[in-house]
C-alpha cells in the first residue's frame, strides 16, 4: 500500500478514444523489461572489471589482469543471484517508486555482501575480496540511476508508458492524484477519469474490459471514496473479467500506512495490523546510533568551517551563537543552538524600519516574516540561505535533544497551532532536518508542515530518515523555499 501512495502519475486525460491509439501500440512491456535487465547486468559487468582493474592497481594483489577464476566466479555469480533476486521482487516488470526501489536494490547488494563474507570465513580464506566488495557496494546507487536513466529513455519513446483508466468519484480523483504526484519513473499516463456509476452502466457485459478497449488503457485504477457498494461492484466487475486493476483507499482513510495484512483461508476478511516503528526498542537504538555517528563525523569534519564561521561573527563585536528556546520531545524545553544571523540590536533596527517603511510595517504585522529583513547581516542572510546557520544543531543532536531527523523544533506559541497533531510532535525527538525542509520550506503551508510532521511519525522507519537526508542534500543546494 505504502508504493501504490508513493506512485506518480503523469496525468494527461485523453477525450476521444483516438488520442490513446499511440500510447496503446507503443507501450512494450517485454522489451522495456528486456531493456532494464540488461542495463542491470551491464551495469554489473562494468563495476566488475573496473573494481578489480583498481585492486590490481592499487593493491597489487592480482598477478595479472584477468584475475584469477575464483574472484570472477564470485563476481558472476554474486551479481546473478543479486539480478535474479531482483527479478522475482519484479524490478523489471512491475511499477516500484524510486526509493522503494532503491532500498530493494541496496538490501540485495548488502545481502550479497554478507554472503560473501560468510564464504570465505567458511573456506578459511585469507581475507574478503574486496574488489568482490566493492563492485556490490557501488551496483547499489549506479544501477538505480541507470535504471531510473533508462526509464525516463523508454517513455521518452513512449516504449514504457503504461495508458490507465482511473474509476472514481468527486474528490478522490483530484486527492488520489495530488497524493500520486512525486515519480515520474513509473510511467503511468490516465488516459480517462470515468466513475464508477458511468462505468457500470456503459455495457451489462464485460464493462470493464471494454472500457479499456474503448480507449486502450492496460489496467483499471480504483479510487475508493465513500459509495463503497459502486466500488465493491466494480472489484467484483475486475474480478470476473480478470482485468489487471489496482485499489487506491481514499485519501485520509489511512492515516499511516505501516501495516502487516493477516488473511484468512477461506474467508474474505482481512486485518491490517499497525507497526509502530517508534515503540521498537531495537528501531530506536538504531536511530540514536546513526544520530550520534553521523552528527560526531559531521562536526569533525565541518570544524574549520565551524571556526571559520564563528571569527566573522565576532568581527561585529556580537557572540557567535544564539540559543533560542524551542518545544522538544514529550514537552520538555531546551536550548536550540544557531549561528547568530541578526545584527546585536536586532529589536532597535527592527522598530526603526517599521516606523519609517509602512509596508515593511504592513508586512511584519501580517505575517510576523519580513522578506528582506534589515535585521539580518550579509553574512546570516548567507548562513540561511545555505542552511549553515543550524550546523551547531549538531551539538543538540550529541546532547540527545534533537535529532538528525524529525519534525522541525518549534516555539511555545506554536504548540496551539498544531491541534491534536502534537501529540505525534511530543512522540519523537525534533531534526535538524526533516520532511518540511525537502519539501519546499517556506514555500509550504503551516497546515502542509504539521501534515508531514505526522506523516513522519506516524510511518517512521530507519530507511525514511535516511531518504530524507539524502534528499537534503539537494535541497539546500537549490535553496528551494530557503528565506
Amino acid at each position: 500500500m505504502q508504493s501504490l501512495i508513493e506512485s506518480t502519475l503523469i496525468t494527461t486525460h485523453a477525450t476521444s478514444p483516438e488520442a490513446t491509439a499511440t500510447d496503446a501500440t507503443s507501450y512494450r512491456p517485454r522489451l522495456c523489461a528486456a531493456v532494464l535487465l540488461s542495463t542491470d547486468s551491464l551495469t554489473a559487468v562494468a563495476l566488475s572489471a573496473l573494481c578489480l582493474q583498481l585492486y590490481r592497481l592499487f593493491l597489487g594483489a592480482l598477478p595479472a589482469f584477468p584475475p584469477r577464476r575464483s574472484t570472477s566466479m564470485d563476481l558472476v555469480l554474486l551479481f546473478a543471484g543479486v539480478i535474479a533476486y531482483l527479478a522475482l521482487k519484479g524490478r523489471y516488470h512491475q511499477r516500484i517508486p524510486f526509493w522503494t526501489e532503491t532500498r530493494l536494490v541496496t538490501g540485495a547488494s548488502l545481502g550479497a555482501i554478507g554472503l560473501e563474507c560468510a564464504a570465505t570465513l567458511l573456506a578459511g580464506g585469507q581475507g574478503v575480496r574486496w574488489a568482490v566488495v566493492g563492485s556490490l557496494l557501488l551496483f547499489a546507487p549506479f544501477a538505480t540511476l541507470a535504471n531510473h536513466q533508462a526509464k525516463h529513455a523508454l517513455s521518452r519513446l513512449g516504449l514504457w508508458t503504461m495508458p490507465v483508466v482511473f474509476v472514481g468519484d468527486g474528490s478522490s480523483v483530484a486527492a488520489t492524484e495530488a497524493a500520486l504526484n512525486s515519480d515520474r519513473s513509473l510511467g503511468y499516463r490516465i488516459v480517462r477519469c470515468i466513475s464508477s456509476f458511468a462505468v457500470l452502466a456503459d455495457a451489462p457485459d464485460q464493462p470493464l474490459r471494454r472500457t479499456m478497449e474503448r480507449y486502450g488503457a492496460r489496467q483499471i485504477l480504483i479510487a475508493m471514496a465513500a459509495q463503497g457498494d459502486l466500488h465493491g461492484r466494480v472489484i467484483e466487475a475486475a474480478l470476473h473479467e480478470r482485468v489487471p486493476f489496482a485499489i487506491l483507499p481514499q485519501p485520509g482513510v489511512f492515516p499511516a500506512f505501516a501495516y502487516e495484512a493477516t488473511h484468512f483461508f477461506g474467508h474474505n476478511a482481512i486485518f491490517l495490523s499497525f507497526r509502530d516503528g517508534l515503540s521498537d526498542p531495537l528501531a530506536r537504538t538504531s536511530k540514536l546510533m546513526l544520530d550520534v555517528t553521523v552528527a560526531t563525523l559531521l562536526l569533525l569534519l565541518t570544524a574549520p568551517l565551524f571556526l571559520f564561521i564563528v571569527a566573522l561573527s565576532w568581527l561585529d563585536g556580537g557572540p557567535a551563537l544564539f540559543m533560542h528556546t524551542r518545544v522538544g520531545a514529550r514537552g520538555r524545553r531546551f536550548r536550540c543552538l544557531k549561528f547568530r544571523t541578526m545584527v546585536v540590536d536586532s529589536e532597535r533596527v527592527l522598530q526603526e524600519a517599521l516606523a519609517s517603511q509602512p509596508a515593511l510595517a504592513a508586512e511584519w504585522a501580517a505575517t510576523r516574516k519580513l522578506h528582506n529583513d534589515p535585521r539580518i547581516t550579509p553574512l546570516g542572510r548567507f548562513l540561511r540561505k545555505t542552511s549553515l546557520d543550524e550546523l551547531p544543531q549538531l551539538i543538540n543532536v550529541l546532547r540527545l535533544e534533537m535529532s538528525l531527523v524529525g519534525p522541525r523544533p518549534i516555539v511555545e506559541s506554536e504548540v496551539s497551532l498544531y491541534g491534536d497533531a502534537i501529540a505525534q510532535y511530543y512522540a519523537i525527538r525534533p531534526g535538524l532536518t526533516g520532511l518540511w525542509q525537502v519539501s519546499g520550506r517556506s514555500n509550504t503551508s503551516y497546515q502542509q508542515r504539521v501534515q508531514l510532521d505526522v506523516w513522519y511519525v506516524n510511518n517512521w522507519t530507519i530507511w525514511h530518515d535516511i531518504i530524507v537526508l539524502l534528499k537534503t542534500v539537494p535541497a539546500i543546494l537549490s535553496r528551494d523555499g530557503a528565506v
